[in-house]
């Protein structure tokens, strides 16, 4: 009996089937990111050292190096490297009046904070505080403001400078009316108060009454009302008139005082339908440093010489957009907007204006984490501290570290972004962090000050030595625990499955059991919760788990999340240098088949019956099998009992026709006969 094969619908004669598989490319070494794989096809590993792209990669496509070396999402210390846990908050405290945290500013050695009363009617005081490290307490100073008609509520601050040798604050004043107006005090110690707005400045209940009503809170953003900046000999503030108000034109006006509040001059007033969310001391578009308002409309620079504003940055009018704007240590002005994303302005000597999108990063946070900013802080370091988020239920406020010193490219988009890292996370949706600070007096430790909305008062909190390396010092205090959750991993190749073997870490200080220093390893296969399967525990005497009890798991991606819990210690973390899995890709998945057709075999014994009609039938094969191998589609293939399957002819293993002319002379063509090698491959 023949052996006899279908290819393409038609029928062959064949001396032999050889079954072999597909074989594969053999790991290339990378050349972009930061994976490294060895050359070696029996294993892939894929290795995370470190985290330079920071948070925001859904996936990790290790063919481009997307997301390699970023993350899905992390509430661990990621900014440096080792990984550690996040560092922990301090409660700071407080005596009444000083409810509601609003500013606070480095002055004469201490940090000096501003406070609102109690959001209530009866209450009357705006104050000072100075923060005492010893004690984790606001306390001293004195009153900047008290209102006489308390049925209206406390004075509303809104900003707070150092100019020259003195603090200044710029807050708001009720009558009987109620008429509401602008004040400025001035302080030399941070304890006695003194009006600062004086000759010309436009507070005459009656005739400058530019605020509708009373100021809630933060989270409805009404108090982006009024700003103040010390540029050199000028004292800037930028006050928002309201239009529904009894005085106000709905703009933003510029006054500037040369003598400390004895005497202001009205420089500008520019449109808008919110009020200032910051006024900084930037460039204008000829490159001259000049005072500079961000608007909900856009960014201005102001001429305080010749009373003229410039439009240097169109803005579509978010009442979200440039709350607290800052300038960063790289010189360029960053501006947070109400779609969540943050621009980074930066002016060249000549006058060209660069606009950037630092981020979010990659694909963008995870829902909690969403929003806009709500406070900016420049730090000492590279580090551009950033309030975000909280808005909403289910929404969370975080800060974020923003390292202003590089800039990188999506390595599969191209799009250019600054690493954003997790400093801290707030565990209560719907509240927003209101202000943020930086000292490092009165112990000389390094602190990072924020306050969070609360029912009756702000809660004040700080994080100690926030920029220390985990390496370099022995007194950070650290969060009971973390996560660090890798995105989604194609593990190099998403069209076959891979047998997942085991992880492994290098990391530092893992103790013996899980009552102490340990990281857990929770993942989740092919798009399930990351928290779905625990893996177990990384501990000092056990570095590698393994999956499947040893025999691995099959996935043709996986979600990795590492919990790195410290025990009860408040110093101790768990120190993650590197994570690693491997796996084992089944490489030899796809089929192929080599066999020689018999032209002659095929003609004689009429095994296709589309062709055995033909009078030329050994030219009607040849012709067949040429139409196969240039074939641009998949075409059937079946041998005895198996399963028809469809293949394809492999460019590089082109069919090999062994033919001879046979039965001819010089009255006729004869034909060709022989045998055709034909190697086909499984197509995807």
């Amino acid at each position: 009996m023949p052996s006899i094969i279908e290819l393409n619908s038609a029928y062959y004669v064949v001396d032999r089937v050889a079954q072999t598989y597909v074989t594969r490319l053999a790991s290339p070494f990378r050349t972009r990111g930061i994976q490294v794989r060895i050359d070696d096809t029996s294993v892939g590993r894929y290795v995370h050292p470190a985290f330079p792209l920071g948070i925001g990669w859904a996936r990790a496509k290790r063919d481009s190096g997307r997301g390699v070396g970023g993350m899905l999402d992390s509430t661990c210390w990621t900014a440096l490297g080792p990984i550690a846990l996040g560092k922990l908050q301090e409660t700071q405290t407080h005596a009444s009046v000083a409810d509601h945290f609003k500013k606070a500013v480095n002055f004469k050695g201490d940090l000096w904070g501003m406070f609102e009363e109690d959001q209530s009617a009866g209450q009357d005081l705006l104050v000072c505080r100075k923060f005492g490290a010893t004690s984790d307490n606001w306390t001293a100073g004195g009153t900047i403001f008290t209102n006489s008609i308390t049925s209206f509520g406390p004075p509303r601050g809104m900003d707070m400078v150092v100019h020259k040798s003195s603090l200044f604050a710029l807050y708001h004043q009720d009558d009987a009316t109620p008429d509401h107006v602008y004040k400025v005090s001035s302080s030399a110690d941070g304890a006695s108060w003194s009006d600062a707005s004086a000759t010309g400045w436009p507070d005459t209940f009656g005739s400058h009454s530019y605020l509708n009503g009373t100021v809630t809170n933060r989270n409805n953003y009404d108090d982006d009302l009024g700003r103040l900046l010390s540029f050199g000999n000028n004292l800037v503030a930028a006050i928002y008139q309201q239009a529904d108000s009894a005085d106000g034109a709905g703009v933003i006006e510029i006054l500037n005082t040369t003598d400390s509040g004895a005497n202001w001059a009205s420089d500008v007033s520019i449109p808008s339908g919110d009020g200032p969310k910051a006024l900084v001391d930037w460039y204008n578009l000829s490159a001259v440093r000049s005072p500079v308002l961000v608007a909900a409309e856009g960014v201005y620079s102001i001429s305080i010489a010749d009373n003229t504003f410039e439009l240097i940055y169109a803005l579509d009018g978010d009442p979200a957009n440039g709350r607290w704007s800052e300038v960063g240590n790289d010189g360029a002005l960053y501006v947070g907007l109400g779609s969540g994303s943050i621009l980074r302005l930066a002016i060249t000597d000549s006058g060209t204006l660069s606009v950037i999108n630092i981020g979010p990063s990659g694909d963008g946070l995870v829902a909690a984490r969403q929003g806009h900013v709500t406070y900016m802080l420049k730090t000492p370091t590279e580090w551009l501290m950033v309030a975000y988020g909280g808005h909403a239920s289910g929404k969370n406020a975080s800060i974020f570290m923003i390292d202003t010193s590089v800039l990188l490219a999506d390595p599969e988009t191209g799009k250019k972004f600054m690493p954003w890292h997790h400093m801290w996370q707030d565990a209560t949706g719907d509240l927003d962090i209101v202000a943020m600070a930086y000292s490092t007096e009165d112990d000389a430790t390094p602190r990072l000050h924020f306050a969070m909305e609360g029912t009756g008062a702000t809660i004040n909190y700080h994080i100690e030595e926030p920029f220390a390396h985990p390496n370099q010092s022995s007194t950070v205090k650290y969060q009971a625990t973390s996560v660090l959750r890798l995105p989604d991993d194609d593990l190099g190749d998403p069209q076959t499955n891979a047998t997942i073997l085991q992880a492994l870490v290098d990391a530092d200080d893992l103790s013996g059991s899980d009552s102490d220093e340990y990281i857990e390893l929770r993942y989740g296969l092919n798009g399930a919760a990351d928290t779905t399967t625990s893996l177990g525990d990384f501990l000092s005497s056990s570095i590698t788990l393994s999956f499947g009890s040893g025999a691995g798991v099959a996935a043709r991606r996986i979600g990795i999340n590492l919990l790195l819990d410290r025990g009860s210690t408040t110093t101790k973390t768990p120190k993650l240098n590197e994570f690693e899995l491997q796996a084992h890709h089944v490489l030899l998945d796809k089929k192929a088949w080599e066999f020689a057709i018999d032209i002659n075999a095929t003609a004689e014994g009429e095994t296709s019956p589309s062709l055995a009609s033909d009078t030329d039938i050994h030219e009607t094969i040849i012709s067949a099998l040429e139409t196969v191998a240039e074939s641009t589609t998949l075409l059937t293939f079946t041998a005895g009992g198996m399963s028809q399957t469809r293949v394809k002819i492999p460019n590089d293993r082109p069919p090999v026709f062994d033919l001879a002319v046979v039965d001819s002379n010089k009255n006729r063509r004869g034909y060709r006969t022989g045998t055709i090698s034909v190697r086909i491959e499984e197509g995807i």
